[in-house]
């Protein structure tokens, strides 16, 4: 014991015991727990089993983890070492009348100091059996690493797990659940498992995925319940290929969102948008059925796409953004006084009823903008002249948007999808998983609303005035009706005075309808309101074309297949069934994601670059009309010297 350093523990007597234990594991069962309970982290140094060769019998070893010597690398890394030659040592043998195991301290002396805790001790915070299901429960919810951490320790007050075990365990089951399968073929298998409807195509003369389209069984169904409005857009930031994401949302009779259907696009040119509409045009039971609407921003690919695979929809943009924009550049070229009297004549010219009313309202906006041509040309010539009948209210109140006149929907879809995503560096499996997750839990809302609309009444719908409505008839719609009654004494039966926007726009009764109702004494009838409304549920039979075409008969598809098969020769065969196959066994496809990541919009920087036909191009967000709003107040305010400095600002993210 000389050898031994100044500091010296003895933990002989914690150890020391007559007990004799039946089997192997009870002994090392109660070693470790003894070890735990006096702050030692005790490890098998050696197990030997009789096996019949001489100097093999049964023996257990037991040392501190602290034993052996420090082995000092020559690494650049930074590495550590917990051995510092600590003595312990415990034997456990048979014993020799056969009736267990017995323990034998050979040095219960430790040349270390023992911790107060053991909290992140790398073999102490192993998982248990039982830990490691929970985690693994948790993890099928998708829920946090911090989470599991925190649920673990609430259920196992002595568990002294770190976020790093965590972390390495839900590896290890998330590898597990995908076995062999690469990332795509696991995709596909997860799709087919929950049946969902999925297209993919790849690159020409390789095996890297291009686009893939998929769409949930009851999204297809709302699809087709309630196909009057579609709402567009991409979103970004989401998988670890940078891929765009494209998501199309619809809305119901409960004025709830529903998910249609997502695409995961290789850019965002017209034939990649081109792609994904036609799959969507597949979604709907009937051939000639297609969205009387679809809501977008000026996004000038998606609006030439929607025109070629949808050209019976009326294509509206997004209020919001172009208000937003607008307002940007007023703030970039319009003196402070004027800026808020001409924001209240643009806002009177995208909200004027007719055409009468909106000349009057645009003469106006330019008598205020006659020093400022600038920002009275870029109205103009980049919303009014081109696109005044996707966004003006003497337009669009004459088309049936639902209320629909903003993107807003998608982009709360967006931010809900992000939410369960969590982070931006998920292949595409995890992106499925939340997508998923997030359609299961919107599926729910909606059936509860249905259930609400044709259970529950309103207050204010108790009048027999909404005796033929209750029931049969969202409450959204009873809602908007309720508001429009408030009109009636005003506008009384006189259409002109009405304006007939809620007829028009959302196919409710408006004032001047309900005002004849009224007069007349008798309740709204149920045919006043648009079937859109009326639907309230989605546990329908989805009613197919007798004479469209639309029903599906493949016989005679495969007949000519088989006879196409057969007349071929070995190499045709081959051929024909690899292609054959891919349909067939879509978990087998030797389909890969993008090797790296994709440049997803492939715009032209440079002024006066762009080709006439170029139609990659997609109007700036507002916060990008802002930042060079903000840029070009800096040039003028700041002195020319500075100037060098400002324009370097412009990398800045």
């Amino acid at each position: 014991m000389e050898n031994l350093p100044k500091i010296c523990v003895d933990t002989t007597d914690a150890f020391m015991t007559t007990e004799i234990f039946g089997t192997r594991e009870e002994v090392i069962r109660w070693i470790k727990e003894v070890g735990i309970d006096n702050k030692v982290t005790v490890i098998i140094s050696r197990s030997d089993t009789e096996t019949g060769k001489r100097g093999r019998s049964n023996k257990i070893i037991f040392g501190c983890d602290k034993g052996g010597k420090h082995k000092i690398s020559d690494s650049g890394t930074q590495s550590a070492s917990k051995k510092c030659g600590c003595p312990f040592k415990i034997r456990s043998t048979p014993a020799k009348d056969g009736s267990g195991w017995k323990i034998d301290v050979k040095c219960g002396l430790h040349n270390h100091g023992l911790p107060d805790r053991l909290e992140g001790h790398s073999f102490i915070g192993r998982l248990t059996t039982d830990e490691k299901q929970h985690v693994a429960d948790l993890v099928k919810r998708h829920v946090a690493p911090r989470n599991i951490l925190l649920s673990l320790q609430d259920k196992f007050p002595e568990n002294v797990t770190r976020i790093t075990q965590v972390y390495k365990h839900k590896s290890v089951i998330e590898k597990e659940i995908r076995g062999p399968r690469s990332e795509i073929q696991h995709l596909f298998k997860l799709i087919e498992d929950a049946g969902y409807v999925y297209w993919s195509r790849k690159k020409d003369d390789s095996e890297v995925v291009r686009e893939i389209f998929w769409a949930h069984p009851n999204s297809v169904k709302l699809l087709n319940i309630f196909p009057i409005v579609l709402v567009m857009d991409s979103t970004y930031k989401t998988n670890k290929y940078r891929q765009p994401l494209f998501e199309i949302v619809g809305m119901t009779s409960t004025e709830l969102t529903f998910a249609v259907g997502f695409a995961y696009m290789e850019s965002e040119q017209t034939e990649n948008f081109c792609w994904v509409l036609e799959k969507l045009k597949e979604l709907f039971v009937k051939k000639d059925m297609c969205p009387q609407v679809i809501l977008t921003d000026r996004d000038l690919a998606l609006m030439k796409a929607i025109e070629v695979v949808f050209p019976n929809s009326i294509n509206l943009l997004c209020r919001f953004h172009i208000n937003k924009n607008v307002g940007a550049k007023c703030k970039q070229h319009v003196v402070n006084d004027l800026q808020k009297t001409i924001d209240t004549l643009w806002m009177e010219v995208v909200w004027a009823s007719d055409e009468v009313e909106y000349g009057q309202r645009l003469h106006q906006l330019e008598q205020a903008c006659v020093d400022y041509s600038g920002f009275i040309n870029y109205v103009k010539d980049t919303w009014l002249t081109p696109h005044r009948h996707r966004f003006v209210g003497a337009w669009i109140n004459r088309v049936l948007h639902l209320g629909n006149t903003t993107t807003n929907r998608v982009e709360s879809a967006h931010w809900k999808l992000k939410q369960m995503l969590g982070n931006s560096i998920g292949d595409m499996v995890k992106c499925w998983e939340a997508m998923n997750n997030n359609l299961r839990l919107q599926l729910g809302n909606i059936r509860a609303s249905f259930q609400k609309s044709f259970y529950e009444v309103e207050n204010a719908h108790v009048s027999p005035f909404y005796g033929y409505l209750r029931g049969s008839v969202s409450r959204a719609a009873l809602r908007r009706i309720a508001e429009e009654l408030l009109r009636v004494d005003y506008v009384e039966t006189h259409r002109k005075i009405c304006g007939c926007t809620l007829r028009t726009s959302y196919g409710l009764p408006c004032a001047c309808e309900l005002g004849r109702y009224r007069v007349g004494g008798i309740p709204i009838p149920i045919d006043a309101v648009h079937v859109h409304w009326r639907k309230l549920t989605m546990e329908v039979e989805l009613e197919i074309g007798e004479d469209d075409g639309s029903e599906v008969d493949m016989t005679a598809a495969m007949d000519e297949l088989w006879r196409r098969f057969r007349s071929l020769d070995v190499i045709g065969k081959r051929a024909l069934g690899s292609r054959v196959c891919e349909l067939a066994y879509a978990t087998m496809t030797t389909l890969c994601p993008p090797p790296e990541k994709i440049k997803t919009k492939g715009g032209v920087k440079k002024k006066g670059k762009k080709p006439a036909d170029y139609d990659v191009y997609r109007d700036p967000s507002y916060h990008e009309y802002i930042d060079k709003a903000s840029q070009s107040s800096q040039r003028q305010s700041q002195p020319s010297q500075t100037s060098k400095k400002i324009k370097l600002s412009k990398k800045q993210p």
